[in-house]
């Protein structure tokens, strides 16, 4: 907890940034948070749909190896879109991009990775304009490749700089989540970087995998996640999909 305090206050004390809607530009006009969920456990997060339409909050669902989707989770895709989610892209096989360039180059990153699972979601409706690194591994190259094809690549935030977790004022390109999923950051940790997000005028980006599978490494709790939902309702903070607060 001493810990915790101590980033808090250095954040605080030197994060002064404004947000203000803009909507080509990634710009808003109140304090918020960009809630993401990453890979294609679909039948999981739909099951939990009702609960975030019950807040009013919308979420942006990263999808990999969308090849390997049933005709049923594609349709529960579509519904979670209807209810003003968004779905964004997370390559095709999920790979390390950096040690996948390595191996094989660009070409045949562009075409497996990132072409083939796009093109086959474009043709069935489905159009990502944000991009999610897979383990979070990426590197200048691929940022600067992968921006000339998505709004913004979001990656994770491994430091204590929790002032990397929140967006610009504008021109938002490469985003850096804070993980919501079973870690060492509790219910208290989020409730104080929600606050200091709305006392800042900041937007907040944070990441989780599975909801309440007790069974899997990478899940939020329905208790963490219905607290920071409560939190945010409670702040009036705006729930924001990450294309709106993108390039």
């Amino acid at each position: 907890m001493n810990g915790l305090r101590f980033y808090i206050i250095i954040f605080a004390g030197s994060i002064l940034v404004s947000c203000t809607k803009y909507e080509h530009r990634g710009r808003m006009d109140q304090s918020g948070i960009a809630m993401t969920f990453d890979d294609n456990s679909v039948d999981n997060w739909f099951q939990y749909l009702p609960l975030l339409d019950s807040f009013g909050a919308k979420a942006t669902f990263y999808i990999s190896s969308y090849h390997k989707l049933t005709p049923s989770q594609k349709n529960k895709l579509r519904i979670m879109e209807q209810h003003g989610n968004e779905i964004g892209y997370h390559t095709t096989f999920h790979s390390n991009l950096p040690e996948y360039l390595g191996r094989h180059g660009v070409d045949e990153l562009m075409r497996i990775e990132i072409n083939q699972d796009l093109k086959l979601m474009n043709n069935e409706g489905f159009y990502p304009t944000v991009f999610a690194y897979p383990y979070g591994a990426h590197n200048y190259f691929l940022d600067n490749l992968l921006l000339k094809k998505f709004k913004s690549v979001r990656a994770l935030n491994g430091t204590n700089n929790l002032a990397k977790s929140t967006t610009r004022t504008e021109h938002n390109d490469i985003l850096y989540a804070l993980g919501m999923d079973n870690t060492r950051r509790s219910e208290d940790f989020f409730n104080k970087m929600m606050e200091i997000a709305n006392q800042n005028s900041t937007c907040l980006v944070m990441v989780g995998h599975e909801i309440n599978n007790r069974q899997s490494r990478y899940s939020v709790s329905y208790h963490k996640l219905k607290k920071i939902l409560q939190k945010a309702k409670e702040l009036n903070l705006r729930f924001y999909r990450i294309s709106e607060i993108s390039n």
